[in-house]
């Protein structure tokens, strides 16, 4: 598989999926039954954001939202909310899923740190759910965060976040003990 990904991302740029999400179709590599992938590759300077967001299905099993650097090795995880699942993020009362990507906290609940990464991948699943939507993009200001997401979005004070990220690197160390 990594020789399927050695230009993979300099193919999503040139094809223009800079900042906007397509279907990954892995049918033929590997992919789970049952699953379904999008992706797409952002670039974003120190004070921008990318906002995706998708109407939530009504019947879905799991789903999640990770981000890669450019040559797709998963972004650290560990130390850094660079991904999210099903279980771990916030729809907002209308049923839409949005979750910001920035180098910087917005302060929302759904927010993906890029970890100093000002390129690179968006990735994407669904697995059962009744659709697949393909979430939009759109980039926005990071000082304008809160005039470009609803009133209700969940807000995460810095202490919050530190104690989400505490909470996430135990919940890793104790995956083998279970």
């Amino acid at each position: 598989m990594s020789s399927f990904f050695v230009d993979h991302v300099e193919e999503m740029r040139k094809d223009g999926y800079i900042n906007k999400l397509r279907v990954l179709d892995v049918s033929n590599g590997g992919a789970l039954e049952g699953q379904f992938y999008y992706e797409g590759a952002y670039e974003l300077g120190p004070d921008e954001a990318l906002i995706l967001e998708a109407k939530v299905p009504s019947v879905c099993r799991y789903s999640s939202t990770i981000l890669t650097n450019d040559i797709y090795e998963t972004t650290n995880w560990y130390d850094n909310q660079s991904s999210l699942n099903s279980a771990q993020y916030n729809v907002d009362k209308d049923g839409v899923l949005r979750i910001v990507i920035a180098g910087k906290d917005p302060g929302v609940a759904n927010w993906l740190d890029t970890a100093g990464y000002p390129t690179g991948v968006v990735q994407g699943r669904w697995t059962e759910c009744s659709e697949h939507p393909i979430p939009q993009a759109r980039k926005v200001l990071l000082s304008n965060i809160a005039e470009e997401l609803p009133a209700d979005t969940r807000r995460v004070t810095p202490e919050q976040r530190e104690t989400i990220l505490r909470e996430r690197r135990s919940a890793y160390q104790q995956r083998p003990l279970g």
